[in-house]
């Protein structure tokens, strides 16, 4: 008897052991998956920084912002839908004010940049003027940029997102 009962013992041992082990794996996972999105978010804080500053140059050379090719709605997209067009990064980068691609880490529907330009008058703003978004964070944010004109405030179109705005 004293043997099955080391051995129902050693059993239990391993049991929760095992139980342990896996509980500290998903603990990690877990935790693994949220540095991970934090590094694309803040990739793409610095991403939009880049841009901000490609397009500030931009205005600089040219005395305006690029013009939007519309890939959806009205908004140049950094995932392709443009069948082949340059959009608005495509010319940045080809003009040598970025140099190198830039698109969102996982750029797909939900994770995106996108960008148009509005002329002046357009939802009551006096200038023309562009809107430079990240479509999405992967965590919840506070800082979600600025970018508002008297009949629309643009943040509420992305809002877990970053939007910047700049006037001609």
């Amino acid at each position: 008897m004293s043997d099955l009962n080391n051995f129902t013992s050693a059993r239990i041992q391993k049991l929760v052991g095992v139980i342990l082990i896996s509980c500290l794996m998903v603990l990690f996972l877990t935790g693994f998956d949220m540095i991970r999105s934090k590094i694309r978010d803040i990739k793409r804080r610095a991403d939009i920084n880049i841009i901000i500053k490609a397009l500030d140059s931009y205005h600089d050379k040219y005395g305006s912002y690029p013009e939007a090719i519309d890939d959806w709605q009205g908004w140049d997209l950094s995932i392709s839908h443009n069948g082949g067009q340059i959009d608005f990064i495509d010319q940045l980068k080809k003009e040598a004010f970025v140099d190198r691609e830039i698109k969102d880490p996982v750029n797909n529907f939900a994770y995106h940049y996108r960008y148009t330009k509005f002329r002046a008058g357009d939802y009551g703003c006096q200038n023309s003027f562009y809107i430079l978004q990240v479509a999405n964070f992967e965590l919840a944010t506070e800082n979600n940029g600025r970018g508002e004109c008297p009949e629309l405030n643009w943040k509420e179109l992305a809002p877990n997102g970053y939007t910047a705005q700049g006037f001609d």
